[in-house]
């Protein structure tokens, strides 16, 4: 399974980042080396070779690329779904850390609520409950005067039917402010034009 890919230059190598999602039944390959599940890798378009560049994803649903920064939107277990800053090398914790919750309510939840506190990167922002996110997309100053912004982006919802403008501080590790526009439709692409 992948949850998305693009057109990305790492080492001065041009090639594409590929999120792949994690098994439902093994999420514990999320953690192993071994594996391609749960990771975002970069497949170098000569030698068509991969690398790990971060893992311990659940299942992203949106990746964006620009200048140096990746984010990407992915689901959390029953709530968690998270925004995160991908940076070469990090751990973003599934199976191990998720502010959700296990999806069976008897069950205890295993999840560790800390990432930074357990070495793991912690995310830009974790929705709780969960709005279902899917893909995330850069929107220009030009969107509406209303929102003539920097760092402003559109994320979209699949179970909140909804879409999400949210605007990130200059070094995208905090919201500054998201507003929720309900659309009544589940929205899983989002392009801007």
């Amino acid at each position: 399974w992948t949850g998305r890919m693009v057109f990305y230059n790492h080492d001065g190598k041009e090639g594409l980042l590929l999120a792949t999602t994690s098994v439902c039944n093994e999420i514990d390959l999320a953690q192993e080396d071994n594996s391609i599940f749960g990771k975002i890798l970069f497949i170098d378009f000569e030698t068509k070779n991969y690398k790990i560049f971060s893992k311990g994803h659940r299942n992203a649903q949106g990746l964006y690329v620009f200048n140096d920064v990746i984010l990407s939107s992915e689901h959390g277990p029953k709530g968690g779904d998270e925004i995160n800053n991908i940076k070469y090398g990090g751990n973003y914790g599934w199976p191990i850390v998720s502010y959700g919750k296990p999806y069976d309510k008897d069950l205890q939840d295993p999840f560790l609520k800390d990432h930074s506190k357990f070495n793991f990167n912690e995310p830009i922002f974790s929705f709780i409950p969960s709005i279902a996110i899917s893909d995330i997309e850069k929107l220009s100053k030009k969107f509406t005067p209303k929102y003539a912004l920097e760092n402003l982006f559109v994320i979209g919802s699949l179970n909140g039917r909804s879409i999400f403008l949210i605007q990130f501080n200059d070094h995208y590790n905090k919201i500054n402010f998201f507003e929720k526009i309900v659309v009544g439709e589940r929205i899983r692409d989002i392009e801007f034009s």
